[in-house]
């Protein structure tokens, strides 16, 4: 359901502006449904016990088009990414496998984010998971102590990001 809930989020900020609601514009409106839905079938699957339904259904939002410079459209996708990312961990719990597959859908998301958004943020939060699964995963201390470290790394990025954010979004004030 949190796919669906950040996806509704999308949908108000396009309708929404400090003067009212403006006219949409229907094309992108459509593109966040058709992802919206798409997401809603995975929560479906995965109600259902099918994690591997689920990761087709949410690679499914990876090909949903979007109108030119939507800005959404990469919100979208790298929310994507970090859900394929938390399933493929969830597929195979201790799979090297899984790992990989989680990592490299982080790691395509990390090259295609262009700005600071909480999408990034989240990415950087879904990759210390991959890496605490690795820590869990791997018998060596050393290896464990790494991933720990890789992991404290991006949440640190990911922190770093919504500091950066939230002084931008309050104007330069503190958060309470």
């Amino acid at each position: 359901m949190r796919a669906g809930a950040a996806l509704g989020l999308l949908v108000l900020l396009c309708v929404c502006n400090r003067e009212g609601i403006r006219t949409a514009d229907e094309a992108l409106l459509v593109s966040l449904s058709q992802a919206r839905a798409w997401q809603r079938r995975a929560d479906l699957h995965l109600q259902g016990g099918d994690v591997a339904a689920a990761i087709e259904d949410v690679k499914e939002v990876l090909k949903v088009p979007f109108p030119p410079g939507a800005t959404e459209a990469e919100d979208v996708r790298l929310d994507a990414r970090a859900r394929l990312a938390q399933l493929y961990l969830k597929s195979a719990p201790g799979s090297e496998k899984a790992e990989a597959e989680a990592l490299e859908q982080v790691q395509a998301g990390l090259r295609e984010a262009t700005r600071d958004s909480f999408f990034r943020a989240h990415l950087e939060s879904v990759l210390a998971e991959v890496y605490e699964a690795r820590a869990q995963r791997v018998a060596d201390p050393a290896a464990q102590a790494e991933a720990r470290r890789l992991a404290l790394q991006a949440l640190e990025r990911a922190i770093q990001i919504d500091r950066r954010l939230q002084h931008s979004l309050l104007g330069g004030r503190e958060a309470m």
